[in-house]
């Protein structure tokens, strides 16, 4: 891939998302790829089978309301302080989206075994919980190194798409994201990995700016980049932006009711909100 073609629009991105794919998304109310969400459902793609590395907030909630979601694999997924995740728990409830449940750690572990081209992993904790019932694709075997011992094993995850949202990229192509978060994991499962970035500095800069901190992604895993200052909003970007207090609210408002989200869903169509 030439240096040129890595840097991409949002509209070139969404294109090369299709419908039915499985989505791996990171973020919550920091640093969810607001930007790229939102041309989705501009987009109004259909059939997503959304993956949430981590705690997922407004960024599972705003597809799965929309109608973008056929199914969620999650192990959180709520609005932290502004309350429940209305639209996923109304269409989970209604039966519309089907959830496939992880614990935390069953998920990074089926993400690494992803990157790692295995096709699954053991997992401890999870014998004689009730993840083994409402999960069936979940297994017990015997460890083959303590035929006295039963352990999980996990089906590994390597999405189709991944996107998320980072600081900075450099015109080489590397990107800078948040150090809490599974971004580079998940950028070496997925196919495919889509980035918005604040903003596009020369490695130089990126170099001093990665030595403060934060997770370096190589443009190796990275299918394309696009700068997009305030991709994150309504939610934070540290040492950038804070949430939007604001557009939360009136999200969580919109939220309340189907028909209330349908008119919300329709502004965002036709452009009447930019976040």
């Amino acid at each position: 891939m030439s240096k040129a073609s890595r840097f991409i629009t949002i509209e070139e991105a969404v294109a090369r998302i299709p419908d039915g794919a499985q989505l791996a998304v990171s973020g919550n109310m920091e640093m969810s790829p607001m930007a790229l969400i939102r041309g989705l459902v501009r987009a109004e793609r259909r059939g997503l089978r959304l993956v949430c590395a981590g705690a997922a907030a407004v960024n599972a909630d705003l597809l799965i309301g929309a109608g973008a979601v056929s199914e969620v694999e999650f192990s959180q997924i709520s609005m932290g302080e502004y309350g429940f995740a209305p639209n996923f728990r109304r269409k989970f409830e209604q039966g519309a989206v089907v959830g496939l449940e992880h614990a935390c750690p069953t998920l990074t572990a089926a993400l690494g075994a992803g990157a790692a081209g295995i096709p699954f992993v053991p997992v401890r904790g999870l014998i004689g919980t009730d993840y083994m019932a409402i999960r069936p694709d979940f297994r017990a075997i015997t460890n083959p190194y303590d035929p006295s011992e039963r352990v999980a094993v996990v089906p590994a995850i390597r999405p189709d798409v991944a996107i998320f949202h980072g600081f900075l990229a450099d015109t080489d192509g590397h990107v800078l994201t948040h150090p809490a978060q599974n971004n580079r994991l998940l950028a070496q499962a997925a196919r495919q990995t889509f980035v918005t970035v604040e903003d596009i500095v020369s490695p130089d800069e990126l170099r001093c700016e990665a030595g403060k901190g934060g997770a370096l992604i190589p443009p190796l895993f990275l299918s394309g980049i696009v700068h997009a200052p305030g991709g994150a909003l309504p939610t934070s970007c540290p040492g950038y932006y804070e949430a939007d207090d604001e557009a939360v609210l009136v999200y969580m408002q919109a939220s309340a009711s189907e028909e209330a989200f349908i008119a919300y869903v329709r502004r965002l169509l036709v452009g009447e909100l930019v976040q």
